[in-house]
């Protein structure tokens, strides 16, 4: 697998997880349509990606992504963040 073919299955990866995550986020706040809207184009992106990066190579960069979220003990304060 290619450092380059690795490098852009995970940025594919991370907007997937965002993607996912704004998706959750507007469902929690009534917008169903617009979720329903943005989970259909996730998976479009997703059925794109696939194609050119392999299978295989996306799952092993949503993994990646999955154990790099996961450890996430340094990343310091949120005091700053707005809400």
């Amino acid at each position: 697998m290619g450092k380059d073919q690795t490098y852009h299955a995970r940025v594919a990866a991370l907007s997937i997880t965002h993607g996912a995550a704004l998706a959750k986020l507007l469902r929690a706040h009534g917008r169903e349509d617009h979720a329903d809207n943005v989970e259909a184009a996730l998976n479009e992106f997703i059925g794109i990606i696939s194609v050119e990066v392999g299978q295989p190579v996306l799952t092993q960069a949503m993994n990646w992504v999955s154990n790099e979220a996961w450890d996430c003990e340094d990343i310091g304060s949120l005091d700053g963040v707005r809400h």
